[in-house]
């Protein structure tokens, strides 16, 4: 994953790391110690350390959920503006995504309650409201966790609201029209939102909410879209049928005069009868010429990625896409010998044609 690294692996998931929170973490810290001190950087750091494992926490309150209805998370990132729980597919249940999509701000009501029953004493709801709560440290991460679930709670994509609202619909209408629904309810949100931040509630952050509400509703319709035209459309029909294939008796120095007459990041590694044995990125095949001596096998380089049948639909292939993290697939007939290839590229020419209708 491009510009994150992992800092825990905690029952199976990743706990990934974003540079953009680094970042952040940085600003926040020096915002702090320019209006009190090294104390009040400290003061700062902590609190905003303790505000993303609650973030963290949130997270893996989705990820359990998931794995509830058999969904693995293979890692949690943490962004500058918040984390994602990186699910390997979408639930199939309407009920299922209502459940996984409630139990992240379960887990901050929970956090709320503790810190309200166990540590901070005395307060009523209406001091939730009070800016003073913040000075303490406990109190804030109480005003903290309280926003996040209402944050959250938006009915908008991305929140957690909108995969409610998204599920709820769901339920009494096809998938896809539920979210080109929940989309739109998220970008008048969105406008509404931008909207208010010139008005006398003018706000910064309203303008920023509302822009990313509306590119993350955008999002999820264009998903949508794509979606629905994959239905339609069989892995025969948009599949790559001319590719270089490699004999999977090619040696290691015969690779680079291959690779340079191909603009392939793709190879797919086949026997002389055309039967499948293994796929290969062109990165790979170049970091094994560096490594490997001239003489090696060639083949070992390939993963076998399992490999799928022209009459797939290719909303099938954009969820194995998604499960794998594979950029693309191999594509075989009954006999297993490779017919083509189907991948990122085929999936954005399904997205562009989703555009146009």
């Amino acid at each position: 994953m491009k510009w994150s690294f992992r800092i825990a692996t905690v029952a199976g998931i990743e706990v990934r790391i974003h540079v953009t929170f680094l970042l952040i973490l940085g600003v926040f810290a020096l915002l702090f110690a320019h209006d009190g001190g090294l104390e009040a950087a400290v003061f700062g750091t902590l609190f905003f350390l303790a505000l993303f494992l609650c973030v963290v926490l949130h997270e893996f309150g989705h990820a359990f959920a998931a794995r509830v209805y058999g969904i693995r998370t293979p890692d949690i990132t943490l962004y500058l503006i918040g984390g994602v729980a990186r699910l390997e597919r979408m639930p199939t249940s309407p009920w299922h995504e209502l459940v996984i999509a409630l139990a992240g701000p379960a887990v901050n009501v929970a956090i709320a309650g503790f810190l309200w029953i166990a540590v901070v004493r005395g307060y009523t709801f209406a001091d939730l409201f009070d800016p003073r709560m913040d000075e303490d440290f406990w109190s804030g991460l109480l005003r903290i966790n309280v926003f996040l679930v209402l944050f959250n709670m938006i009915p908008a994509f991305p929140m957690d609201g909108g995969r409610v609202v998204r599920a709820l619909l769901a339920t009494r209408l096809p998938y896809a029209t539920a979210t080109m629904i929940a989309a739109r309810i998220g970008q008048v949100l969105a406008v509404a939102f931008v909207v208010a931040s010139f008005t006398e509630l003018a706000s910064p952050m309203l303008l920023v909410i509302g822009m990313f509400v509306f590119m993350g509703a955008q999002q999820e319709l264009n998903f949508a879209r794509l979606r629905q035209s994959a239905q339609s459309v069989r892995v025969a029909d948009a599949m790559l049928g001319r590719f270089e294939v490699l004999p999977d008796d090619i040696r290691v120095g015969e690779l680079t005069p291959r690779l340079i007459t191909s603009n392939q990041e793709v190879f797919v590694f086949a026997d002389e009868d055309m039967l499948y044995r293994g796929l290969a990125l062109r990165d790979e095949l170049v970091q094994g010429i560096r490594q490997l001596p001239p003489e090696a096998l060639a083949h070992p380089l390939s993963r076998n990625v399992p490999p799928i049948r022209p009459n797939t639909s290719m909303d099938e292939v954009l969820e194995m896409m998604q499960k794998s993290q594979e950029p693309c697939l191999p594509v075989v007939n009954g006999s297993g010998q490779v017919v083509g290839l189907v991948g990122v590229d085929q999936m954005q020419e399904l997205a562009r044609l989703a555009k146009r209708h």
